[in-house]
């Protein structure tokens, strides 16, 4: 039986004087293209549906902001010892 549900993957954007390009990989998940984000201020996730690129909906977005202190070079990852420098809970309030 064939699925309903479109097949939704995501890029990783970055702005150039000349223009906006994609990173050209299709990730299964948000988090996956982060890990093609280059973290200067000018790059951005999309998503690829049906064909098309779109914004983040909302879930998507909280999935990206969820998955921002995992990144590298966030400076959530760089406390010492490991661990975040500020509890995910304490940064929500």
């Amino acid at each position: 039986m064939a699925s309903n549900t479109p097949e939704i993957s995501y890029v990783a954007c970055f702005t150039e004087d000349d223009g906006v390009y994609a990173c050209g990989h299709l990730h299964p998940s948000v988090r996956e293209a982060m890990n093609c984000l280059v973290p200067n201020g000018g790059s951005f996730i999309r998503a690829h549906d049906a064909g098309t690129f779109r914004s983040l909906t909302n879930r998507e977005f909280i999935d990206f902001l969820e998955s921002l202190e995992q990144m590298p070079w966030s400076w959530r990852s760089r406390a010492q010892g490991g661990a975040l420098s500020v509890p995910a809970a304490e940064s929500a309030e």
